[in-house]
């Protein structure tokens, strides 16, 4: 159940990161010359845009995890078959 959640969550946060970033455009372009004719442009990207990729992150980290981690088996005992219930005082 963790591998399918991981695996979930893995391939949403890059399928969403793909959709954000080709909807997001750059708000403000900077075109710097310089003297010997040298281009430089500056990207800024909205706030928003910064905080989904934050969230996307987390969420592909911890899909990551639930991928790798390991599950507990649990081991059946029972409590009634200890020497100390067994026997009748």
């Amino acid at each position: 159940m963790k591998r399918a959640i991981g695996i979930f969550l893995t391939l949403s946060s890059l399928l969403t990161y793909l959709i954000v970033d080709m909807l997001y455009d750059p708000v403000k372009e900077t075109i710097t010359t310089d003297m010997e004719s040298t281009v430089t442009v500056h990207y800024q990207y909205p706030l928003m845009f910064w905080v989904i990729c934050f969230i996307l992150i987390i969420s592909f980290i911890l899909g990551i995890y639930f991928i790798l981690a390991k599950e507990k088996l649990y081991e059946e005992c029972s409590l009634c078959d200890t020497p100390e219930y067994t026997s009748i005082k």
